[in-house]
């Protein structure tokens, strides 16, 4: 609820309430979502919303961890609704192909995950948020507990931060990912966000290819470790998301070929391409987590 005064003590009180119910309430036969924040030293409060699975008990813990990171104009609410993705997690689990998991989403609109002058995003996640959510939250802790997904510049967020951090989490996910290796076209949200601002508030293209996937590979090729990839983009995207995907595939290839998985969709750069891939790609993420030591939990 937005607004002053009275009515903006009155939404914060409901929020708590409504999340202190959610707790306190029996396990329901559907996701409860749960807002939180944590304070960070990079920057503002960071805002994300936990959801916590059918049978949720703490008891049971530790559970897998799922980050989630949303597109450019998107903010800790963008996946609330997204049906179709709690209902693959939930048949995964009950086909044996999942475990029951926590997946949590911060909210940091048009900051594409990545630290800069317009905020800390990264440091944010990778530091304030995983520790914030491992104080409150029965999570995993290692690499082979969490896994990662975005959404378009979600998607360009989820990468660098595999790349850059390989031991933070064990499997990523990059649906319709908006990863231009060069320059991101004249429709691209890249172009109007702060993140990528030059001095004058234009599109630095420099501050773009400094931040871009290529400058990160080396540090990646050069240190052991491999994530394993996901990656969906719809056939008829006019920002060329396809043709990303499929470079930075083929960069990868030969260098981790049995953790890397391409799949092109039918869909324009719509949540399309998530939804009919959702039971795919989350099976690709907890198989290879449950191969580096994810032990199954009970059910």
């Amino acid at each position: 609820m937005r607004g002053t005064g009275l009515f903006r003590r009155l939404g914060g009180a409901l929020a708590v309430l409504l999340a202190l119910v959610a707790f306190a309430a029996p396990a329901a036969a559907e996701w409860r979502v749960v807002p939180d924040r944590v304070e960070t030293e990079a920057g503002p409060a960071l805002r994300y919303n936990v959801f916590l699975p059918d049978g949720y008990d703490p008891a049971r813990g530790p559970y897998p961890l799922l980050v989630l990171l949303h597109g450019a104009g998107g903010d800790e609410h963008s996946w609330a609704g997204r049906i179709r993705l709690w209902q693959a997690i939930e048949d995964g689990v009950r086909a044996g192909r999942l475990p029951r998991l926590i997946a949590v989403m911060p909210g940091a609109t048009n900051t594409w995950w990545i630290d800069s002058p317009f905020a800390r995003a990264e440091t944010t996640v990778v530091s304030d948020l995983l520790a914030d959510v491992a104080r409150k939250y029965p999570v995993m802790t290692t690499r082979e507990g969490r896994a990662i997904a975005g959404f378009s510049a979600g998607a360009y967020g989820a990468l660098r931060i595999v790349l850059k951090h390989p031991e933070l989490f064990g499997a990523a996910a990059l649906w319709a990912p908006a990863i231009y290796a060069e320059e991101p076209p004249e429709l691209s949200a890249a172009r109007r966000s702060p993140a990528f601002a030059g001095p004058d508030g234009s599109f630095d293209l420099a501050a773009w290819t400094r931040a871009a996937w290529p400058a990160l590979l080396p540090g990646y090729l050069a240190q052991p470790l491999r994530v394993p990839l996901y990656l969906a983009a719809g056939d008829d995207d006019r920002l060329d998301i396809a043709y990303e995907a499929a470079r930075l595939a083929k960069a990868l290839f030969r260098h981790q070929p049995d953790a890397l998985e391409l799949r092109v969709v039918d869909a324009g750069h719509t949540t399309r391409v998530w939804e009919v891939t959702a039971d795919e790609a989350l099976t690709f993420l907890f198989a290879h987590l449950a191969r580096i030591g994810l032990a199954r939990l009970e059910e």
